[in-house]
């Protein structure tokens, strides 16, 4: 049964819908790439020996490419959790140059470069033949299989004689292979479109990564967005435990040498009123000895230490106000520092859904899958979450990129948040 029960996920498992879905959307999106980029393709190589009205408008085909390479790369990562790095958009001119100027450096710029040529490709050829061949194979084995499983609620109605092949079987027989066919047709389905999707993956990172002096460059880039994300984070982190001190332990502290000073006036005039001096004295203590505890906490919990995430996400589960349910499988371990990104990446996430979300539920998942650790925290409330105007997300995404991981947020209004982060793991 277990045997069963695991080819049937591994079927009919979440991968198989989200890869149909990733070729019915194919389908749409070559159609609409073709058609646009054909246009500006047509109208700028027909009127190119005018180049002020021909180049301007190949620019607007490269660029448009460009733009449904971003969108590819943001599939892939949405419906397969594979990252797609894209090249750099070519730089335009100097900030002196004049707005004329910094326009013709960017077009000419990606005019003659030979990625966003290659992009251009993707978008007029590519991505249409993926969409129209492999979605209609798809859309086949998928329909197909729905009609022949089928076939017993309507096929006494066709009337005719009872023919597969040639062969009358009856209609008995005819039912039984209907049903047959109709099954090896389901479980088929789901097996193509994964293997179409592993193919549209496989010819994206051919024409779309960047290789070569481009990679180097691209890598360059981003480890530069790492320095300057851990910069971020360590001053954000910095900020907050100067705040936490100054309005927390320190108030108290202060508190408490007042008291004791208090007491230590009224030691022989008042000595009952000393006494209830130094039993607030000794209350606000150990306020301050808990509120210091909870900030040592925060900067990394020694559970999470002896551990790891297994044993430290439940425990901020259960301090969630609401509902949470808990996915975790994280065998072998990361690093320490893996570990401690992706513990205040949940506490950070499980704060905001309980500020903010309007919530009734919370998820959270974390798994090791190779050399990567998959944490998503998702809930069920408003949505409408944005990195925009200095939210706490922004944060989330720079504890990422200190550990050189990547961060995506997805909250469509009236649809719940989720967010995940994909972080390497050196062991």
């Amino acid at each position: 049964m277990n045997t069963l029960g695991t080819a049937l996920r591994a079927t009919f498992g979440r991968r198989a819908w989200l890869t149909t879905m990733l070729a019915a959307q194919t389908t749409l999106l070559g159609t609409l790439s073709f058609a646009l980029v054909l246009t500006f393709v047509v109208a700028g190589a027909s009127t190119v020996w005018l180049m002020p009205v021909g180049l301007p408008l190949l620019w607007l085909a490269l660029a448009l490419a460009h733009q449904f390479a971003r969108f590819e790369s943001w599939r892939c990562r949405a419906y397969l959790g594979e990252p797609l790095p894209l090249r750099l958009v070519p730089p335009g001119a100097s900030p002196g140059s004049g707005w004329l100027g910094r326009a013709w450096s960017r077009m000419w710029a990606r005019l003659r470069t030979g990625g966003s040529w290659l992009e251009t490709v993707y978008a007029l050829f590519v991505l249409p033949l993926l969409g129209w061949v492999g979605g209609w194979v798809v859309a086949t084995f998928w329909g197909g299989a729905i009609a022949f499983l089928l076939f017993p609620a309507y096929g006494h109605r066709l009337g005719g004689p009872d023919e597969v092949v040639g062969v009358d079987l009856g209609y008995g027989g005819s039912v039984a292979v209907h049903v047959v066919v109709g099954v090896l047709a389901l479980v088929a389905a789901p097996w193509l479109a994964q293997g179409l999707a592993a193919l549209e993956l496989a010819i994206a990172r051919r024409m779309l990564c960047p290789r070569g002096s481009e990679a180097l460059a691209r890598r360059v880039a981003d480890l530069e967005a790492s320095r300057a994300g851990m910069v971020t984070a360590a001053a954000a982190e910095r900020r907050r435990i100067e705040r936490d001190l100054h309005d927390g332990a320190q108030q108290r502290l202060v508190s408490v040498a007042m008291t004791l000073g208090r007491a230590q006036e009224r030691f022989t005039a008042d000595p009952d009123g000393t006494r209830g001096l130094l039993a607030e004295a000794h209350a606000e203590t150990k306020r301050a000895l808990v509120e210091l505890r909870d900030l040592a906490r925060g900067l990394h919990p020694a559970v999470l230490t002896d551990r790891g995430l297994d044993g430290a996400l439940p425990g901020l589960a259960a301090r969630c106000p609401i509902p949470v349910t808990l996915d975790v499988a994280v065998a072998p371990r990361p690093s320490a520092e893996v570990e401690a990104v992706a513990y205040f990446f949940v506490a950070e996430a499980l704060t905001n859904i309980a500020r903010h979300a309007a919530a009734q539920t919370a998820r959270i998942v974390a798994r090791r899958a190779g050399d990567r650790l998959e944490v998503e925290v998702s809930d069920d409330g408003a949505g409408g979450a944005s990195e925009a105007g200095g939210s706490g997300l922004s944060g989330l995404r720079d504890r990422a990129l200190a550990v050189d991981g990547t961060f995506s947020v997805h909250s469509a209004p009236g649809t719940g948040t989720t967010l995940r982060v994909d972080l390497p793991c050196q062991n």
